[in-house]
């Protein structure tokens, strides 16, 4: 009865926590990926005001010219480059739909980082296109969650049109140094191969200062970046994200979403359009000291990597401890985490949200720390 494509797409385990949420009592819930706090009050207000003042159609399909202009200026002003086009889309979702939809055929391979965003491979499915999978696990102790190259080359081949990257990274809160970005570009141009980032997480890296692809556009023509303002300014609801990369492509995805989106929703978009004024560095701050909290609490007790971005940890189970055994205690004592099988081909770590009130945070990582002590 279904289309025969429903058989490759899966339910999304991070979905699936909310309506586990609905059916507990007070939960503990460190497993939604979207920021604790609302959006700020100058971001509400020029949506509302839109509301108001009767912005309730549509807009031109790529988006407000005046949010477009705007957000091309500040990558070009935080990237050091202008991208040639940009789509306003539904979302960072909305535009990897657009832009599988507009660059593969089915039978061609895109090879995704392993742990990966549950999305990914679900979107290839919709396009016809095949997942292969390069390895971000750390190679030791310490180690960051980053890919090795000479891994990635080696499964490049006739059949493989694109690789997606996602940087700073979900679930692993690993972030793609800029040297390793450029190599990733020397390595596509040598095979003609396309460049998809995810960078919907921009604003969350703690370390160091934050490496776009996008500089890299100036020397590399198949090369297409994703982003959006749901992470930074509290607003995953209101569905905004925008696309850039070269024109071509930009303009076929505009005649998807003709068809599918149509536009993403007009009011929102005169709010984002006053988010871009808003400066969240205390946010960013906030989540440095949540992250540090997460691995003082944890460390010694589970196999850790410092979360170098995003709001996200991914610590291994501890020893002795399955999936289905660790994520049972923690429902026991309602303690919401996402396992690790819903975003990698393993079963060996889980996913853990920072982003949480502190109050909440604490709660649910006093409740980890003595399920491990269970077995030590």
């Amino acid at each position: 009865m279904l289309a025969e494509r429903m058989k490759s797409i899966e339910g999304s385990g991070v979905r699936r926590m909310f309506d586990l949420i609905a059916t507990m009592d007070r939960p503990i819930n460190l497993s939604i990926g979207q920021a604790h706090y609302d959006a700020p009050e100058e971001v509400k207000a020029a949506a509302i005001r839109a509301i108001r003042e009767g912005y309730n159609r549509y807009t031109v399909t790529e988006g407000m010219a005046s949010l477009c202009a705007a957000t091309l200026d500040r990558l070009e002003e935080d990237r050091g480059y202008r991208p040639e086009a940009i789509l306003m889309t539904a979302g960072v979702s909305g535009g990897l739909l657009l832009s599988s939809m507009a660059l593969l055929d089915p039978g061609d391979k895109v090879l995704l980082p392993d742990p990966y965003f549950v999305m990914y491979k679900n979107v290839l499915a919709l396009a016809g296109a095949e997942a292969e999978y390069y390895d971000l696990y750390p190679a030791g102790p310490g180690r960051p969650w980053r890919p090795d190259l000479d891994q990635l080359r080696a499964l490049i081949g006739p059949r493989t049109k694109a690789v997606l990257i996602n940087s700073p990274g979900n679930p692993t809160g690993g972030v793609w140094p800029a040297e390793m970005l450029g190599e990733l570009v020397a390595l596509c141009r040598e095979h003609g191969v396309w460049i998809l980032s995810d960078e919907i997480y921009e604003h969350f890296v703690y370390d160091a200062p934050f490496a776009s692809i996008v500089p890299e556009m100036r020397g590399y023509d198949r090369v297409l970046a994703l982003g959006g303002f749901s992470k930074t300014y509290g607003i995953p609801g209101w569905r905004l994200g925008w696309a850039v990369g070269p024109e071509a492509v930009l303009e076929a995805m505009k005649i998807l979403q003709q068809y599918t989106f149509v536009c993403a929703p007009s009011p929102l978009q005169h709010g984002a359009l006053a988010a871009l004024d808003v400066d969240m560095g205390a946010r960013r701050d906030e989540y440095r000291a949540k992250r540090d909290l997460v691995h003082d609490r944890l460390a010694g007790r589970f196999d850790l990597v410092p979360s170098e971005g995003s709001f996200y940890a991914f610590p291994a189970y501890p020893r002795g401890w399955t999936e289905q055994e660790f994520v049972q205690a923690c429902l026991e004592e309602r303690v919401l985490v996402v396992p690790g099988s819903s975003f990698s081909r393993r079963d060996t770590h889980f996913r853990l949200s920072f982003a949480a009130e502190d109050d909440v945070l604490d709660a649910g990582l006093s409740v980890l720390c003595e399920i491990a002590d269970r077995r030590r």
